[in-house]
This record gives structure tokens, sequence and C-alpha cells, in this order.
């Protein structure tokens, strides 16, 4: 009985020891990152935590553009790296608290034809995050009329090298492309619609061609899918049934009413508020249906393109001033030749 006691307890013991070597080998990998675990480290960790967090919040940061509504000046792709990354200055319109509306200070609002980044004001959109074009400002009447922008009675046309990209619709259609990735998105779920007729024959070659292409597509990505994918798989689809999609979409999505109408609830811009385009108005779910933005939920405006390389931008022209040639080859320069200065003290101190 004893001899058995005995060998459990080297076994435990030996586990025990097992464990201890495997959580020190842990804690020596992680303080090779982190640093020694002290009390005056953490305090350095909470504070570049904190910068970090006040730079992203308050002063400077990327997004990624998540659709094409604002193409072709930006070209939206959800895929990893694929669609434009744009640099937000959050600092002009006044600092934010993280992670919120609620502005500190409010030092000054977006020009016309800026482009800003903004918290959606329907709380259950698809994107909680848009960038759109500035076209109204606070107290304005605005119009859209055959594709140009009425300020109070008066057309206000664009900067000159916007004049060809620019022609806002009061109609969002699908366009033929669009149309097959709304049937692939049906057909992953593939489920009947609401509001159409399940007896009409029309209806019966929808849900065929859904049915059809479910298997295809029912576990894949579908926001990663390029174009020649789309058209791959919707190759032999009836035209029948992207002939009553389109239909139906135009029966459910929102009522474009704003910059349309001539009543004043939706003409009149209120104070504080904005009136947000995307550049691609055929196929932009914008302010038109969605209303005014109120300047709270605003940012900052987007100033560059930083990725792809190949599609690089600046919307500001700040390139070309003292202040940003600093940000963009000063900081580093600085950065590389701390790196190097403290190398070479640390080299004379061995």
């Amino acid at each position: 009985m004893r001899m058995a006691e005995q060998e459990d307890a080297c076994k435990s013991g030996a586990n025990t020891s097992r464990a201890s070597s495997l959580l020190r080998c842990l804690k020596s990998l992680v303080e090779a990152v982190t640093g020694p675990w002290t009390w005056r480290n953490l305090g350095g960790w909470l504070g570049i935590i904190a910068a970090i967090l006040f730079i992203k919040g308050c002063v400077v940061d990327q997004y990624t553009i998540p659709s094409g509504s604002m193409e072709p000046t930006l070209t939206g792709d959800p895929r990893f790296f694929r669609g434009d990354r744009v640099l937000v200055n959050k600092w002009l319109f006044g600092p934010r608290i993280p992670f919120t509306t609620a502005r500190l200070w409010k030092w000054g609002g977006p020009r016309r034809w800026d482009i800003v980044v903004f918290r959606a004001v329907d709380p259950n959109a698809e994107h909680p995050i848009l960038i759109k074009r500035v076209v109204g400002l606070p107290g304005e009447q605005v119009r859209i009329n055959e594709g140009k922008i009425v300020i109070n009675g008066e057309v206000v046309a664009p900067p000159e090298p916007l004049e060809d990209v620019l022609a806002y619709t009061d109609e969002v259609t699908l366009d033929a492309l669009e149309q097959k990735k709304q049937l692939l998105f049906l057909a992953k779920k593939n489920q009947p619609l609401p509001s159409l007729n399940p007896q009409h024959p029309q209806v019966k070659t929808l849900y065929a061609e859904m049915q059809r292409l479910h298997d295809a597509v029912r576990d894949v990505t579908l926001d990663e899918l390029n174009d020649e994918d789309v058209e791959a798989l919707c190759n032999d689809v009836n035209p029948v049934a992207l002939q009553l999609l389109d239909g139906f979409f135009s029966l459910v999505r929102p009522q474009m009413r704003y910059g349309v109408s001539d009543a004043p609830e939706f003409s009149v811009i209120p104070e504080d508020h904005y009136f947000l385009l995307g550049d691609n108005s055929a196929h932009s779910l914008d302010g038109r249906m969605y209303g005014w933005v109120p300047h709270n939920h605003l940012y900052g405006r987007a100033f560059a393109v930083w990725w792809p390389w190949s599609r690089r931008q600046d919307f500001t022209g700040f390139s070309q001033t003292w202040w940003g040639r600093t940000l963009l080859y000063g900081l580093p320069l600085s950065f590389v030749g701390l790196e190097f200065f403290l190398a070479l003290r640390r080299k004379s101190r061995v």
C-alpha cells in the first residue's frame, strides 16, 4: 500500500514539476515581449495603451472601405487587404470620447465635397461605420435635379476634378452584376421572400434558381467572391429570375425622400446636420434614404488612401505642406534615428 502511495506521489510530483517548467517557459516567452513583470513596467504598458486609444479615438485612424458606394473615388472590397484603406483626421472636428458619439469639444465642421467617415444614424445598419461625401451643409435647402445638386435654388458645381465623377440620381438601380450578387445571397439562405406569391410562374422560376445555387454557395463566404467568380456561378441563370429580383428590390429598398422631395422636412437641412451622398449614386445607400447626419456622428475627414500602394491618393494636399512632409517622412526618420541612437548607447555600455 505504501509503495503504491509513494509511486502516486512521485508521479504527482513529476507532473507538478513539468507544469511549473512549462509555466516558467511561457512566462519567459511573454517577458521577452513585454519586459519584466514589475509595477513600473505595467505603468509603462498602460501608458502605451492609453496613448494608442487617444490617437486612434481623437487624432488619426484608418478605415476600410466596405462597399462600392464611393466608386470610382474609393474602391470597396471586404476581403483582406483588397479594398482601399483611408486615413482619417479625427482632430479636425473636435476630440470625442473613444467608442462613442459624444464629442468633448466642437472645433469645426466639414466643407462641401469633403469625404467624411461617420457612424450610421440607423443603429441596425449593415455597416455601422460609413464613408460618404458632404453635399449639403447646415441650414441649406438641397435638391437633386437632373444629376446636379441644387442648393438654395442654385446649381452648385463640384470642383473641376470631380465634374466627370459626380452625377447624382433620385433612384437606385441594380446593374446586372449586382442582381447576380443578390441572387447568390438569397440562394445561400434559400428561404421564401415576403410579399411574393409562391404559386406565380416567375416566382417559381426564382425559387428554382435559388435551390439550384444553394449547394454551390452554402459554405462560401460571398463577400470574398470577385466579379469573375460571381459571373461563373451565375453563368446559366434564367434571366426571368434576375428580372423578378430587380423588381422585388425596387419594392423593399428604403424610400428615397431626402434631397428628392420638396417638403421642408426632406429638403431643409437642420442646424448641426449634414447631407452625405455616395459618389456611386445609382448604387449607394446614403442620405437620400436615411436622412441628415448630425455633427456628433462625424468621426473625421478622410485625407488620404494609404493602401493599396498603387491607388494611394492625397485628398487634401497635405503631402505638399511642411507639416504633411514632417508626418510622412520626419516622424519615421526620427523613430529610426532614435532606435539607432539607443542601439549605439547600449553597445557602448557593454
